[in-house]
C-alpha cells in the first residue's frame, strides 16, 4: 500500500516536471522569454537548444504515464 501511493506520489512529481520542461522549452523557442541564446543560457542549463529541452520534458511525461500506470495496476491488485 505504501509503494502504491509513493510511485502515485513520484508519478505527479515526474508529470509536473516535465510538463514545465517543456513549456520552458517552447518559451526559449518562441522568443517568449526573451533573445534565444540568452535565454537558452538562462533557463536551459546544459542543453544544447531548446529542442534537446523539449525532448527531455516528453520523456520525462512518458515516465510519468508509465509510473502512473503502474500505479493504477497496483492499486487494482490490492482491492
Amino acid at each position: 500500500m505504501i509503494f502504491t501511493k509513493l510511485i502515485t506520489i513520484a508519478a505527479w512529481i515526474v508529470l509536473v516536471g516535465s510538463v514545465l520542461r517543456i513549456i520552458t522549452g517552447l518559451g526559449i523557442a518562441t522568443e517568449f522569454l526573451g533573445p534565444y541564446e540568452e535565454a537558452l543560457r538562462r533557463y536551459g542549463g546544459t542543453a544544447a537548444s531548446s529542442g534537446a529541452i523539449i525532448d527531455r520534458g516528453v520523456y520525462g511525461f512518458l515516465a510519468a504515464l508509465m509510473l502512473g500506470t503502474l500505479g493504477e495496476i497496483s492499486k487494482r491488485r490490492e482491492k
